[in-house]
């Protein structure tokens, strides 16, 4: 038997065709993946194999047992997961992450009776009996939905998890990649930033809040900064920036208004934690200053979103503490203590003034006036001394000639 032809052959096969026969397509490869061995890492590094599974996702009765294999695959023993089925294995983790946004439905309706506030039961009418019979079927139609939606949202928050554990798995594959630092963080780490900040916008917040978590325990992974490249510096550009930015969209926002306002404070306070997390490593880095000013203006566009007290109040503090670390690290100084630093003074206070021009007095960092007094005085000295040789030469001639006369 060819493998490969096998998992072709009933990857191609049609949606209704496949979900027929899904029961004994996952029960054979429940089997043939079960123990270590060779028909195992040829499955498993099939791209047809992985097809499969991601065409039987979406179908209520096989994701189980399809999410039990991908369990077994991501984090069984002996690690199943390699280079060639790296990037597969995320993707799918991601689309049953993505399938539990179900659970929103069931916590917006919760928000609605929180609000409501409890009420009195109304007292039935009496109707015909007939009318009885489709309030039992919706009971019933409720009685089957939740449970589903309950596994789903799981399922999710499971998968979340796996994401973040397959980080443990980078610095083994990156070295074993032999890639250029470059096209390796592209290969290991972006999928990983790819899948959790999608998450970090689900309409669900059990799935979002997790992604959150993983997501900020990622980017404070000590692998992720392991070795001399400088490719992590892509955590701003590619993963919080863009993150936050769709954050802002109103169609993100109305997809869950109550919950997407405190997922917004908790993107600023990230943004501003990972920062200050890795503010010595990036002071030596030639881009410092424009990652700097685009954080302000990130911060800008957050202060402005029109959400209202709570998150300009997160954006204000965020901002008052980085600038107090910046400032007693030594890496926002004023010109007159450090004339290198002349030109991030100068932007931070250019940027920050637009939308909080009260911010700059409030910190008082800028060097009181009696600095500048002080500074001048060293420089009148020499003009004294000066003064005070000039008269010494003039009064010489007479001691002398008073000397003579003696």
């Amino acid at each position: 038997m060819r493998v490969p032809v096998v998992l072709h052959t009933v990857s191609s096969f049609k949606k209704d065709l496949l979900e027929k026969s899904a029961p004994l397509v996952l029960q054979g490869l429940t089997q043939c993946i079960k123990e270590p061995g060779p028909l195992r890492n040829e499955i498993m590094t099939s791209p047809d194999f992985w097809v499969v599974l991601r065409n039987l996702t979406g179908n209520a009765q096989s994701a189980p047992t399809v999410f039990e294999i991908l369990e077994g695959v991501a984090i069984g023993s002996p690690p199943t997961i390699m280079a060639d089925n790296y990037e597969s294995a995320v993707k799918l983790l991601n689309d049953f992450a993505s399938a539990g946004s179900v659970g929103s439905t069931v916590e917006q309706k919760q928000d609605k009776r929180v609000r409501r506030g409890p009420q009195q039961p109304k007292q039935p009418k009496p109707q015909p009996q007939p009318q009885y019979v489709p309030i039992r079927l919706c009971t019933i139609h409720k009685a089957n939905i939740f449970p589903r939606v309950d596994a789903a949202v799981a399922r999710g928050v499971k998968a979340i998890t796996m994401i973040f554990s397959l980080t443990t798995r980078i610095p083994v594959l990156m070295q074993q990649s032999h890639l250029e630092s470059k096209e390796a963080w592209a290969a290991y780490w972006s999928p990983i930033f790819r899948a959790l900040t999608t998450q970090c916008t689900n309409p669900c917040r059990e799935i979002r809040h997790q992604a959150f978590s993983s997501l900020q325990r990622s980017l404070l992974s000590p692998e992720l900064t392991s070795g001399e490249h400088e490719e992590w510096t892509a955590i701003f550009g590619e993963v919080l920036f863009p993150l936050i930015l769709r954050l802002l969209k109103p169609e993100v926002y109305s997809s869950d208004p109550v919950g997407m306002s405190e997922t917004r404070v908790q993107a600023a306070t990230l943004l501003s934690k990972i920062f200050l997390h890795y503010l010595t490593l990036l002071s030596k880095w030639d881009g410092m200053l424009d990652l700097w000013l685009k954080i302000l203006d990130i911060m800008d566009r957050l202060m402005n979103s029109g959400q209202g007290d709570s998150l300009e109040e997160a954006v204000l503090e965020s901002l008052k503490n980085i600038i107090l670390v910046m400032s007693s690290s030594s890496f926002l100084v004023p010109p007159s203590k450090d004339p290198s630093q002349e030109k991030l003074w100068t932007e931070t206070w250019k940027r920050i003034d637009r939308f909080l021009p009260d911010l700059r007095k409030d910190l008082n960092l800028d060097p009181p006036p009696k600095e500048v007094g002080e500074k001048e005085k060293p420089a009148e000295k020499p003009v004294e001394k000066e003064k005070e040789k000039e008269v010494a030469l003039a009064e010489r001639p007479k001691e002398e000639v008073a000397a003579g006369v003696e």
